[in-house]
């Protein structure tokens, strides 16, 4: 069975986030997918079950488990089978777990859309949550939170929020960029948090943010590039400071910088990025 590895939100090879595709795997059985997801080893493994010019259906998987969507997943599958020759035109339908997701082809980007919320902050629930979230991140209480002066806006405090694009995250303001470079989560302190992962995110200047996202509780300890997450933080900003336009870097603490690019609407966002092909392969054994 052949398969396909791909950089994605990577401006050259070996950057972004790297994802294994097979392309044509309407015939194995959830097991294996587990199986050879975990043997492929990357944050995400995806396999696509059924293709047509408009639209696919894929499932993803990480090492450890299935999720029902996926950010780098929906842009690395779908840019594999538009080189392929499986998808034609400029806008396509992925179909996941977590239903439909509107696939745009611009250039030599590709975009998801994804509708969401954002609940209210954690704060409001239990005062002593960033004494918590601190420890989980080797922080202390007074690096969580970011003055929306930050990010060229006059508004609250931003403070912890759970978010919903289909799976669900926790996002974490940051005080600022060498402080997000300090953290060193503890992986079980981390996990008693509600959500599939912890997105911290900080501002970097004019229309930039940096970010870092751990989901020990997937298998990932540390994500280069997590689209679905950034899709969380646009519609978290959108809520919290208004509609926004921002690039987004990721994984530069691994030696793997990202750039996200993320527009965010009331509850509307899109998320974009390059792909670069590195390899090509071959299963040549089926568990």
């Amino acid at each position: 069975m052949e398969f396909w590895q791909v950089d994605v939100f990577a401006e050259s090879p070996f950057r972004g986030n790297a994802l294994a595709v097979f392309a044509d795997a309407a015939d194995l059985s959830r097991n294996q997918m587990q199986v050879i997801a975990s043997e492929m080893n990357l944050s995400e493994t995806t396999f696509v079950t059924a293709v047509s010019s408009d639209e696919y259906s894929v499932r993803i998987f990480t090492p450890r488990a299935e999720l029902p969507f996926a950010g780098h997943p929906t842009v690395g599958t779908a840019w594999v089978l538009k080189q392929l020759g499986e998808l034609r035109g400029s806008e396509v339908l992925q179909r996941s777990p977590a239903g439909a997701t509107s696939v745009i082809f611009d250039g030599d980007r590709v975009w998801f859309e994804r509708s969401g919320e954002v609940f209210q902050d954690l704060k409001r629930d239990t005062p002593q949550v960033n004494d918590k979230l601190a420890k989980a991140l080797g922080l202390t209480a007074g690096d969580i939170g970011l003055e929306p002066r930050e990010l060229g806006r006059s508004t609250d405090r931003l403070e912890a929020a759970p978010t919903d694009i289909g799976i669900k995250q926790l996002m974490v303001p940051i005080r600022d960029v060498a402080t997000l470079g300090r953290c060193r989560p503890i992986a079980g302190l981390l996990e008693a948090f509600d959500g599939d992962g912890v997105y911290c995110f900080t501002a970097a200047g004019a229309g930039r943010l940096r970010a870092r996202g751990f989901f020990s509780d997937l298998g990932i300890e540390e994500d280069p590039a997590t689209g679905s997450a950034a899709a969380g933080l646009g519609v978290y900003l959108a809520a919290r400071v208004g509609p926004i336009e921002a690039e987004i870097a990721q994984g530069v603490e691994m030696g793997r910088p990202s750039r996200i690019y993320v527009r965010a609407d009331a509850g509307v966002v899109r998320i974009g990025g390059r792909c670069e092909r590195v390899a090509e392969g071959k299963l040549v054994s089926l568990p």
